[in-house]
């Protein structure tokens, strides 16, 4: 009598569950999809930027030393950069306004493209004097009106990064 009564429990058990996972899930909306290309074009202010140290991170040293945030060491507040679409979505012009003359560590004018295979992670830029690349730092969706960009500098022996900042935006 014992073991019907286990079985019977046990039989319920698994009915129980069985019936439960029959149940549709509704998931959430995923929402405004991350278009790189889109969100680089327009008018952009420079609200932080920050500095890593890349050796000091490699060799475990303290926080203090691998991050800083320079934002206040310069002008950084008076900068902007607007990108311009040539209609293709993939290249077009760019120019930072830079009254405070902060550092930049890019050429201040010239075209822009896209140059990753498989998505857009890493832009160009082509001065007059000089060819920078530059690395999205985040994606955000273009509501957001932000824009994260990564300026990283290699030694030229292994092209192995030593020091990148990263420049956070918001649209203008």
């Amino acid at each position: 009598m014992k073991k019907i009564i286990i079985f019977s429990f046990a039989a319920l058990i698994v009915m129980s569950l069985s019936i439960s996972s029959c149940k549709k899930i509704q998931y959430d909306e995923v929402g405004e999809s991350i278009s790189l290309r889109d969100n680089l074009i327009g008018n952009w202010k420079l609200d932080s930027i920050i500095q890593v140290d890349q050796t000091a991170v490699d060799k475990g040293f303290p926080a203090f030393v691998q991050k800083q945030n320079i934002t206040s060491l310069f002008p950084f507040g008076t900068v902007t950069v607007s990108f311009t679409n040539d209609g293709t979505g993939n290249a077009g012009n760019y120019s930072f306004t830079n009254p405070g003359n902060a550092p930049l560590f890019v050429a201040p004018s010239g075209t822009w493209n896209f140059f990753e295979n498989g998505g857009p992670l890493r832009v160009r830029l082509v001065g007059t004097s000089r060819t920078d690349s530059i690395d999205f730092g985040k994606a955000y969706r273009v509501s957001d009106k932000k824009l994260a960009l990564r300026v990283s500098r290699r030694f030229y022996s292994n092209n192995k990064t030593f020091v990148y900042y990263d420049l956070n935006f918001s649209k203008n």
